[in-house]
């Protein structure tokens, strides 16, 4: 995903538990898996997706800083005023999910990056990474010097 000054990338997760035992989601830590500079090749494809049917919980993730900053997404209302989501922790069960949004708000060239919850079901604490397939999530900021199309314009490239 690249960011622009219009569009932030997003990594979206949805939670729901195997069983009805809610599961407490108490947290998140974001590690940074890799960092280097932007490709000098490829091209730039916008593209849209499809969203839920679920709000998700929104974060605001700053991968600038050693460690990355993780905290609520603070957005501002027509009139003026400004709604913060909520943080931490939240309840899943399997008929109950969460969607979170992480946004990334500001990167720095080519990154990849994982997601940790901790979580207590039962009493008993654990942790899920979310890896992409142990790959990472892969974001960067906009190359300059890559042609840009958007999605309909790639899919009529001759």
């Amino acid at each position: 995903m690249i960011t622009t000054t219009e569009s932030w990338p997003v990594v979206s997760a949805t939670l729901q538990a195997k069983t009805d035992q809610a599961i407490v989601v108490t947290g998140a830590k974001i590690s940074v898996l890799s960092q280097g500079p932007l490709p000098k090749r490829g091209m730039v494809v916008d593209v849209t997706g499809c969203g839920s049917g679920l709000d998700p919980r929104a974060f605001d993730l700053d991968l600038r800083t050693s460690p990355a900053i993780l905290k609520p997404t603070i957005e501002h209302t027509a009139q003026g005023g400004t709604v913060k989501s909520r943080n931490f922790p939240f309840k899943v069960s399997s008929g109950d999910p969460e969607q979170f949004a992480f946004n990334v708000r500001h990167v720095t060239g080519d990154v990849r990056f994982a997601i940790t919850l901790t979580w207590v079901s039962d009493g008993e604490p654990g942790t899920t990474r979310l890896d992409n397939g142990g790959r990472g999530y892969r974001v960067m900021s906009l190359p300059k010097n890559l042609p840009h199309y958007s999605f309909a314009e790639f899919l009529n490239r001759k």
